[in-house]
């Protein structure tokens, strides 16, 4: 602990780091009390939880000690207190009975994604200045809002377009411009709030949805030889879409069987601690990065709808473990480098960066292996119906 002290202390007449010990002592003793107590606590308590074989799931605190009597070369004792990992025998993991969810793709299925690419790619054409505003018509208007005969700006807008079949458009202004012409002005009140704003549109533009054509021209200018080649591997996509949401869905009713057969006591530091986690993590996809300006019941709020989801997570955590125990599923070197073979079969250009990930992250990629043997353990045991 002087030592600690001694490579940061800054004492007139001397550089910093370079002052006698005696000296540090004397200037810095609360300082010196600090470090030592700290390290004291560290190395006791990592030495008690390893002689009681204890697996702490978090950093131990420090619970009762009597300062006062803390003299330098003498005895002192304290307490600490440490969650431990629960010791989970698991229950009602053979033969849970599960209903598969179809991996089928129906025809239906197949037109609709068809009919959004081609919504997706249809384009917008102006009319004529004959044409009318049609309920499914886009009009590019502009319009103004007053209260009262005052000019509310909120309410003001120009070359704004305005899709007929929308919902979400000014209550009054789908009727409004109906059987309108371009040039053409329509007034109408409507009410926002508590208040009654008289709106007045000038038509602008009238356009059309002009939808494409499925044939092998605009296949082609999606990137594919031919119509059937776009349905076969669109097809394709939803045939793998549909066995992926089969299997998560397989694997969430084995996890909400085990959870609810076993419904052991979870280490509340570590609850607490990985809400947290959860909590900022979510905050930051949130806001970008950024830091938000949130009350602490803004933050309590989350983390009470975050902490069923965390608790389930840590519950299905110490069950994979304590099943692979109980039944031998250990991930060998043999299936990390399987696995390790796959992912440079998948991803060739990418040799280096894959080979040093699973060099350093060797256990985490090993206990996501033991993860897949046992659910592979549970689905092979599965009742399915």
């Amino acid at each position: 602990a002087l030592g600690q002290v001694q490579t940061k202390a800054q004492i007139q007449g001397f550089r910093a780091g370079k002052a006698p010990a005696d000296l540090v002592k004397k200037t810095f003793p609360a300082h010196i009390q600090e470090h030592a107590i700290d390290l004291v606590v560290r190395s006791a308590a990592t030495k008690a939880i390893e002689l009681s074989k204890l697996q702490a799931v978090m950093t131990p605190l420090l619970t009762k000690a009597d300062f006062s009597s803390l003299r330098e070369n003498n005895p002192w004792s304290f307490e600490i207190s440490v969650d431990v990992a629960p010791e989970v025998d698991p229950k009602g993991y053979k033969g849970i009975e599960v209903t598969k969810k179809s991996e089928d793709v129906t025809p239906e299925e197949i037109q609709k994604n068809i009919d959004q690419i081609l919504e997706h790619n249809a384009r917008l054409e102006t009319l004529g200045d004959d044409a009318t505003v049609k309920e499914d018509s886009f009009v590019v208007v502009k319009y103004s809002g007053s209260k009262n005969g005052v000019a509310q700006k909120e309410y003001t807008a120009n070359s704004e377009l305005i899709d007929m079949k929308n919902e979400q458009n000014i209550a009054g202004m789908t009727a409004a411009l109906k059987d309108a012409k371009k040039g053409q002005i329509v007034k109408f009140d409507t009410k926002i709030g508590e208040d009654t704003i008289n709106f007045t549109v000038e038509v602008q533009e009238i356009k059309t949805k002009i939808m494409p054509t499925l044939d092998d021209n605009f296949a082609k200018d999606m990137g594919f030889d031919n119509v059937e080649k776009l349905k076969e591997t669109l097809t394709n996509n939803l045939k793998s879409d549909a066995k992926a949401a089969s299997q998560r869905d397989f694997n969430n009713q084995i996890e909400e069987a085990l959870v609810k057969a076993n419904n052991f006591e979870l280490p509340q530091s570590l609850v607490a601690y990985h809400t947290n986690l959860a909590v900022e993590n979510f905050l930051n996809r949130m806001f970008g990065g950024k830091k938000p300006d949130l009350t602490d019941e803004n933050r309590k709020h989350f983390a009470q709808r975050m902490q069923p989801s965390v608790e389930k997570d840590l519950r299905i955590g110490y069950l994979v473990h304590a099943i692979a125990k109980k039944e031998n599923l250990v991930a060998t070197d043999a299936d990390l480098q399987a696995e390790l073979t796959k992912a440079l079969e998948q991803n060739p250009k990418q040799k280096t960066q894959i080979e040093k990930f699973f060099k350093e992250r060797r256990e985490e990629v090993l206990a996501s292996l033991n993860e897949k043997k046992v659910f592979e353990y549970l689905k092979a045991n599965a009742k399915v119906k």
